[in-house]
């Protein structure tokens, strides 16, 4: 009996490892695709400027990404291993149309 018990617990264990890992890979696909659908357009970092300040000013019209997926992208399309930027320094992030229309 303890041994059908504990075959019930781990297959009930994997379902829900598995759900988990399926809404995971779904946020991160989601967030890629919707970053991949924008413009791009080439910003100078200012003093004082970090990547959650400028996530702020350019997420606020693109509902598509998280400001944590913004984040994310900026670093890992402009080769960032920190969240670390200097004054300066150039860096491709992620518009919308209406965004670069305005520029």
């Amino acid at each position: 009996m303890n041994t059908h018990a504990h075959n019930k617990t781990k297959g009930i264990s994997f379902i829900v490892l598995f759900c988990i890992m399926t809404v995971i890979l779904f946020f991160t696909l989601t967030n890629t695709v919707a970053a991949d659908q924008n413009n791009y357009v080439k910003i100078t970092v200012k003093s004082g400027d970090s990547l959650w300040s400028i996530a702020t000013t350019y997420h606020a019209n693109n509902p598509k990404l998280t400001k944590h997926a913004f984040v994310t992208w900026v670093k890992d399309n402009n080769g960032l291993v920190r969240n670390h930027i200097v004054p300066n320094q150039k860096l491709i992030i992620p518009i919308t149309d209406n965004q670069l229309k305005n520029r």
